[in-house]
C-alpha cells in the first residue's frame, strides 16, 4: 500500500504544480491538490519506514483522499452550473476528484484484502497474516 500511497501522492502533487505554473494569473489555491499529495505520501513514507504505525498512517492517508475526493467533487459540481465556467479549473478539478476517488478505492481494497488474511489467520494458525 505505501507504493500506491507514492504514486498517488506524486500524480497529486504534479497536478497541483501544473495546475499552479498554467493558471492565469498563478492562484496558489491551485496548489491544494499538491498539499493533499503531499500529505498522502508522507503518510506512505512513514508507513514505509516505521512498520508497527503503518496501519494507523495508510487510515489517515484514506482519510485525506475521502475529504480530496468531497472537497475537490464538490468544488467541481459547483463550477459546472456556474455562467461562465473556467475549463482550465474545472479540468483540474476532476483529475483530482478522480485521483483522490481512485486512491480510496485502492485503499479499501487493500484493507479488505488485509482483514480477510487476519480472520484467515486467526481461523488457520498456520498462516502468517500479510499487511
Amino acid at each position: 500500500m505505501t507504493k500506491i500511497a507514492f504514486s498517488f501522492g506524486v500524480l497529486l502533487i504534479a497536478n497541483g504544480a501544473y495546475g499552479y505554473l498554467q493558471s492565469e494569473p498563478a492562484s496558489v489555491t491551485a496548489l491544494i491538490p499538491a498539499v493533499f499529495g503531499t500529505l498522502i505520501l508522507l503518510c506512505g513514507l512513514v508507513s514505509a519506514l516505521k512498520p508497527a504505525l503503518a496501519k494507523h498512517f495508510m487510515h489517515v492517508s484514506a482519510l485525506l483522499g475521502m475529504i480530496g475526493t468531497l472537497a475537490a467533487g464538490g468544488r467541481l459540481a459547483s463550477t459546472l452550473m456556474a455562467e461562465a465556467p473556467n475549463r482550465f479549473v474545472q479540468l483540474n478539478l476532476a483529475i483530482m476528484t478522480a485521483l483522490c476517488a481512485a486512491y480510496v478505492f485502492a485503499c479499501f481494497q487493500s484493507f479488505r484484502a488485509s482483514g480477510r488474511a487476519r480472520r484467515a489467520a486467526e481461523s488457520d494458525p498456520t498462516q502468517t497474516p500479510e499487511s
